[in-house]
């Protein structure tokens, strides 16, 4: 196949409201991609006279677009991407809900390359041969570490105001016990930390989650982030799971998670564990800030007590992650093992993710487009500054 360099479009949410880690992965195409790269915003849109996808070599879906969803990605739209004959790539995120409504429309767009966020061991557990005879499949991670925190003086773990920081939200039942986690690691550790002086900052409410520029500040004043891995520990192949919780909520609107799992979950928990590395990992260790995790996988990049204090999910080690956090000579050796393994080795790098990509894309894409014969040019649209797009689009 020809190496390139294409044209490829990409389907995004251009909205610049999202949490650093989606923009930093949408960036990252044009940033770094060694083809040309435009972007177009479908959300809420009908259709387009202007926009015809016979101009690309390459048509992408992001994973900021949900397919299934009309007021992301309009059937106009997918009726276009099913008669489009160049290469038709998706990248997937929360690859545990709607996975059949999702295979259908994957199969009616006839997309080619599916990147998801499943090990390349459960690939095929979630996305069947049967449900996609027509898709490659390849293994992709949420995020990578972002450039913009790349050098960024280190701030003393010793001057650092706060012991253990934390930010997340409450997710929804259905994920199951794996989701809960991120909820459940503040509680505990605040019931156990009472009396120890460890000075906290935690939460997982909505109205303390922290966007933006500020973000790196509250990294770089903790010595310390708590962490679970991301995913759920259900993965709801017909929309079964999450139906039957909010039916049993609606009906119990104060029902606690345990009483929702036993009641309506527990049949699906742990179908398909679906488990992976959180790009705050990247970012934390890229501010040279600990790693206080619950022991699991971690997609194979975080081995504990070498990246990572390993904290128990009983808490029965909770002392001695205590003491861990106090040694301020563990505590450094700790970090710059992370810093050398995730940061400065570039292997989780952005540029690593694109260069990938486009090898990928390079085996299986074939000049199809027409847009170099026409001579756009690329252009700011109006509405979003981030984004270019074809000045007619």
């Amino acid at each position: 196949m020809s190496q390139g360099p294409f044209s490829i479009l990409v389907f995004a949410d251009g909205r610049r409201t999202h949490a650093n880690t989606s923009l930093d992965h949408l960036d990252a195409f044009h940033a770094y991609s060694r083809n040309r790269v435009y972007y177009y915003d479908p959300i809420h849109r009908m259709g387009s006279r202007h926009l015809d996808l016979d101009e690309f070599d390459v048509v992408v879906l992001h994973y900021s677009i949900v397919a299934y969803l009309d007021e992301f990605l309009h059937p106009f739209f997918r009726d276009q991407l099913a008669a489009y004959q160049g290469l038709k790539v998706q990248f997937i995120q929360d690859d545990y809900r709607r996975v059949h409504q999702l295979c259908a429309v994957i199969r009616q767009m006839g997309i080619h390359l599916l990147f998801t966020l499943y090990a390349p061991e459960k690939m095929d557990l979630a996305y069947s041969s049967e449900l996609l005879p027509a898709t490659t499949k390849f293994s992709t991670l949420a995020g990578y570490v972002p450039d913009n925190l790349i050098g960024i003086p280190a701030r003393p773990l010793a001057e650092r105001p706060i012991d253990v920081g934390y930010r997340s939200r409450n997710v929804s039942y259905w994920l199951g016990h794996l989701g809960q986690e991120k909820r459940r690691i503040v509680e505990d550790f605040l019931k156990h930390a009472e009396g120890s002086s460890l000075r906290c900052d935690l939460s997982c409410r909505e109205e303390d989650r922290i966007y933006g520029k500020a973000w790196p500040e509250f990294l770089k004043s903790c010595k310390t982030m708590l962490g679970t891995e991301s995913g759920a520990s259900i993965t709801d192949f017909d929309g079964s799971a999450e139906a039957q919780a909010l039916a049993y909520l609606k009906g119990h609107p104060q029902a606690s998670y345990e009483e929702v799992h036993a009641a309506v979950l527990s049949p699906y928990e742990g179908n398909l564990v679906h488990h992976c590395i959180s790009p705050r990992m990247f970012e934390t260790a890229a501010l040279r800030t600990g790693l206080v995790l619950f022991p699991g996988a971690y997609s194979g990049i975080l081995t504990p007590w070498t990246h990572y204090i390993p904290l128990e999910k009983d808490f029965s080690n909770f002392a001695r992650v205590v003491s861990l956090i106090r040694d301020a000579d563990f505590l450094h050796a700790l970090v710059e093992n992370t810093y050398r393994d995730l940061i400065a080795s570039e292997r989780y790098s952005y540029r690593a993710f694109i260069r990938e990509f486009d090898a990928i894309v390079g085996r299986h894409g074939s000049h199809h487009g027409s847009i170099a014969k026409k001579g756009y040019n690329r252009a700011v649209g109006e509405s979003l500054p981030w984004q270019l797009r074809l000045r007619h689009l």
